[in-house]
């Protein structure tokens, strides 16, 4: 299909911006996205279709252009962006200097739309036959879209498949794959620079996994058992063209629903009652609870919370006891039901902690907290109860990139206290207690500050200190000296070791 055949299809309401010398470019497929570096979810050949949600500024035009000319996209379809009743100049600017065909979307034409007249197009153009198969199967979404495009795999490709979430959710599909497996399908998606990615299991089970969705966080993976890398490119095309149809399906988790945006609001604003809690669809009369979420970026932080209050147990596909939305820079859900019991608590721990772990590393430079509250008992304990998760947030303490976990048991640790000292005090403290550690280390390559922080971790015990670094019980002595003497602390003194033990977990 050329670009020139976009406009003969007014019912798609592109413009062309730019690129007039470039209509006969083929697109070999359509994909919406709004991440800032798309490349690895396109191959070439694609028309990108982007709401400009990446666009903070105007030097971002640039740089998104570059990625999608590395990526070696055949043209671009911008719009549909509350701010702006036009492509932004900036944007415009770029795509002439690098040379990409530029069209604007008109705001009252959906990318899901658009998205599968194209991919009907292709089809039509590519396999007859298929193209009619996907017809009679779109007649059929009102009962079961997701099962009959699943279905369609299966018979098309003669292969099966599973959808599961970016932490490894089984979401639908036959392929049967355990939580092990799952997890590491999932995670070398995540570590690919693009999508359709070879995965490789036990050394000698080979599955695809293409991208479905229009960001890595909120988006869905395809596993489909076997290498697509050995397809003629008819076949790939299939399960691209399939997945594309498996977005349109699966509703995107950021996209949330009125009543849980308005019960969060008032919640923030104090305000809570039953009537708001069932217009989420909430249950009334048991127990409820609140989970906080705060850092950089949102969509991580969405992410895993949506994945948290999803669970393991029960039809993925059935709204959890939950209602959940992102207000400024905060996270909130409201759990009911069993998922707010504390009954439940160790479960929706467990499963929170596996979340994050499998979505840290994939934040950046930025950070997510989250910090779970304590049951209540009726929808008047839940302010309060938020209060407490913002608070249980605070203490969480998540690596650069990483999301971490914290619950109402920290706060009767010293971690609270620390939580509420300013920023500059606790680094003046840590400085003023450790830089002489730091500097010896760094000037004699030693590592008084390693052995201190050990000796501290097993309660003072020479011996086990010893053990655990494989050292001789007199070198660990000689450097807890060493470190009295920089420190000018007396280790046998508890609140000299108190100090240490304050700065070292401020480190």
């Amino acid at each position: 299909m050329r670009l020139r055949s976009l406009l003969q299809m007014p019912e798609l309401g592109l413009t062309l911006v730019s690129g007039r010398h470039h209509l006969d470019r083929e697109i070999r497929w359509v994909v919406p996205t709004d991440m800032h570096d798309p490349r690895r979810y396109l191959s070439g050949g694609e028309l990108v279709l982007t709401g400009l949600m990446w666009r903070r500024a105007e030097d971002d035009s640039d740089a998104y252009v570059r990625n999608l000319i590395a990526a070696g996209v055949t043209a671009l379809g911008a719009g549909d962006h509350p701010e702006f009743h036009s492509v932004p100049v900036d944007l415009v600017d770029a795509c002439a200097r690098h040379d990409l065909p530029l069209f604007a979307v008109d705001a009252a034409v959906a990318f899901a739309e658009i998205t599968e007249r194209i991919v009907q197009r292709l089809s039509v153009g590519r396999s007859g036959d298929l193209a009619s198969l996907l017809d009679r199967h779109r007649r059929l979404i009102a009962a079961d879209g997701i099962g009959q495009i699943l279905e369609l795999i299966r018979a098309e490709l003669g292969m099966e498949c599973q959808v599961l979430s970016p932490t490894g959710r089984a979401l639908r599909g036959g392929l049967e794959l355990g939580e092990t497996d799952r997890a590491a399908v999932v995670a070398r998606a995540h570590a690919s620079e693009r999508l359709p990615q070879k995965v490789t299991l036990d050394r000698h089970r080979a599955y695809s996994v293409f991208g479905i969705g229009s960001t890595l966080h909120t988006g869905r993976f395809l596993v489909i058992d076997d290498d697509h890398t050995h397809w003629a490119p008819e076949r790939r095309l299939v399960a691209e063209q399939l997945a594309a149809l498996l977005m349109l399906e699966l509703d995107d988790p950021a996209v949330r629903p009125a009543p849980h945006v308005e019960l969060v609001a008032a919640l923030r604003e104090g305000r809570i009652d039953e009537h708001l809690m069932r217009s989420a669809g909430l249950p009334v009369g048991g127990t409820v609870t609140v989970i906080a979420a705060v850092g950089e970026p949102a969509a991580l932080r969405e992410v895993a919370v949506a994945e948290a209050v999803a669970g393991q147990a029960g039809d993925p596909l059935e709204p959890p006891v939950a209602a959940w939305a992102t207000i400024g820079d905060e996270t909130v859900a409201v759990l009911a039901g069993p998922a707010g019991s504390a009954e439940e608590r160790p479960k929706l721990l467990d499963w929170s902690r596996q979340c994050a772990k499998v979505l840290s590393g994939l934040g950046g430079n930025g950070a997510v907290s989250i910090g779970l509250a304590d049951p209540v008992r009726s929808p008047a304990g839940l302010c309060g109860a938020l209060e407490q998760a913002r608070h249980t947030a605070a203490l969480a303490q998540p690596r650069p990139g990483g999301v971490d976990i914290a619950e109402p048991d920290h706060l009767v640790s010293h971690r609270m206290l620390l939580a509420a000292v300013p920023a500059d005090v606790s680094k003046a403290f840590r400085t003023r207690v450790l830089d002489p550690l730091l500097e010896y280390d760094a000037r004699h390559r030693s590592d008084l500050l390693p052995t201190l922080r050990r000796f501290l971790e097993c309660d003072g015990s020479w011996r086990q200190c010893a053990a655990s670094l494989h050292l001789h019980v007199n070198t660990v002595r000689y450097r807890m000296r060493r470190v009295e003497e920089l420190t000018g602390r007396d280790l046998r003194n508890p609140l000299d070791r108190m100090d240490l033990a304050l700065a070292v977990s401020l480190e």
